[in-house]
């Protein structure tokens, strides 16, 4: 055999094993990457930590506490909780216009703080804090680096939708500088007022927007439960694509008489919105009967990043808590749990069928909000507005539900209690008799 052949035949056997150990590399290292969850691989907050995670640390054995972390000390009405989990961990519990935080997990939480005036967003892609504040057309962000240790004060712009844009071409209305002021004129009003926490979307064509809840409100003297049609307010939503310096208003909800919302992102890219209504009444001299659907919630679905808002639904289960038997509702909190490829939703109000407020509950749903088959009592007293976030992976918070909410055993307006529990807990409360919690839950 000629040198030649040789040489030949010794590159095809090198070649050969270099194939084989190539081979043996990509199924040891590279395989397993590809074999994964992508949101394994690719979800990752500014902190490095995965945005979603297993459910097992939302199981185990039940696990259940609260405090009061706000009172009056015997001279104002405290009120305005927002909860939120920072990127590393911190929670941050906003109530009566000061801020607490843990770096515990919420066992512990720091002294009272001066807090902005807003509604909290975490923004996933850079771990920055934001307290947005749109209302009497002087619409402000405070930003924070810090996890909420301090905060700047930046300009946010708000970008006007569809119906505002014609409302002011047609002359029709404009919007207002105060609500107050000057009730007959042809304004209207945008505000973030008693929204729940806003989020960071993770999943589909419009991953990293940051979205909240907000309000779209004709002038009027009268309550909201009590406008003619043309003065209904609508729940919206507004959202940011460049960190929040510029906000665009979505489409309205669509029905009137909503407001004081709450949404949530699922794993394949809708977003739940669930409503506060105001169908019933509020002034004595139009009092009615209220019917069930007065006293239940409103929801609605996006399938655009929060853009539009279409297939109105009252829900069969959920209740406006807290309508003092006049069907006009109040805030309620709303999270989904960062559970890998599972939709599954918390949601919190008083659970007294629209009456009065009182008996703060939990309810859990397993597919996305469609049923919410199991809820559980949290505190029998006097309470109003609620607000719920859940522990991130990897984190002193994780596996816990965090629920921040007004009320204490003297008035619902006396304190903001904090309480956390986790799944099990839940799964421990009374059937809806909407559904089933599913077996894959129970273990």
């Amino acid at each position: 055999m000629n040198s030649g052949s040789m040489r030949t035949k010794r590159m095809k056997r090198g070649w050969a094993v270099g194939c084989w150990v190539a081979a043996a590399l990509f199924m040891a290292y590279v395989q397993p990457l590809y074999a994964r969850d992508a949101s394994e691989t690719e979800l990752l907050t500014a902190a490095g930590k995965p945005v979603e995670g297993g459910l097992d640390v939302f199981a185990g054995e039940p696990e259940f506490d609260k405090q009061i972390l706000y009172d009056d000390n015997g001279d104002r009405r405290v009120r305005g909780p927002n909860i939120t989990v920072a990127v590393d961990g911190t929670v941050l519990a906003r109530g009566d216009g000061q801020l607490r935080r843990s770096a515990d997990g919420g066992e512990t939480w720091s002294e009272p703080e001066p807090a902005p005036s807003g509604t909290l967003i975490v923004d996933d892609n850079t771990g920055d804090i934001l307290c947005l504040r749109v209302r009497d057309n002087e619409d402000r962000l405070q930003r924070s680096t810090d996890h909420g240790l301090t905060w700047d004060e930046e300009q946010a712009v708000l970008k006007p939708n569809e119906v505002m844009r014609w409302l002011e071409r047609t002359g029709l209305r404009e919007r207002s500088s105060s609500e107050d002021s000057d009730t007959d004129a042809p304004r209207y009003h945008m505000h973030t007022g008693a929204s729940e926490t806003g989020i960071t979307l993770w999943h589909g064509e419009h991953k990293g927007r940051l979205l909240n809840t907000a309000t779209f409100r004709p002038h009027a003297a009268a309550h909201p439960s009590d406008r003619d049609p043309v003065d209904a307010i609508y729940s919206c939503a507004i959202y940011s694509d460049d960190g929040g310096e510029t906000w665009q208003v979505s489409g309205l909800f669509p029905e009137g008489y909503t407001e004081e919302a709450a949404l949530a992102e699922l794993s394949d890219g809708r977003i739940y919105y669930n409503s506060r209504s105001h169908q019933g009444y509020h002034h004595q001299d139009l009092a009615r009967e209220i019917t069930d659907e007065d006293r239940l919630r409103r929801t609605a679905w996006s399938y655009d990043g929060g853009e539009t808002w279409e297939g109105l639904e009252i829900s069969g289960v959920l209740p406006d808590g807290g309508g003092y038997d006049r069907g006009y509702g109040m805030m309620g909190g709303l999270v989904r749990l960062p559970v890998r490829d599972r939709d599954i939703l918390i949601f919190s109000n008083a659970d007294t069928a629209g009456g009065v407020r009182e008996r703060m509950s939990v309810w859990a749903s397993f597919d996305g909000g469609q049923t919410w088959p199991v809820k559980r009592l949290v505190y029998a007293g006097p309470s109003a507005y609620s607000s719920l976030a859940a522990g991130r992976p990897d984190t002193t918070s994780e596996g816990w539900i965090y629920l921040l909410f007004e009320g204490v055993d003297t008035h619902r307006y006396d304190g903001i209690q904090a309480a956390r529990f986790n799944l099990s807990w839940i799964l421990e409360g009374e059937p809806t008799g909407d559904g089933e919690a599913p077996e894959w839950a129970l273990r």
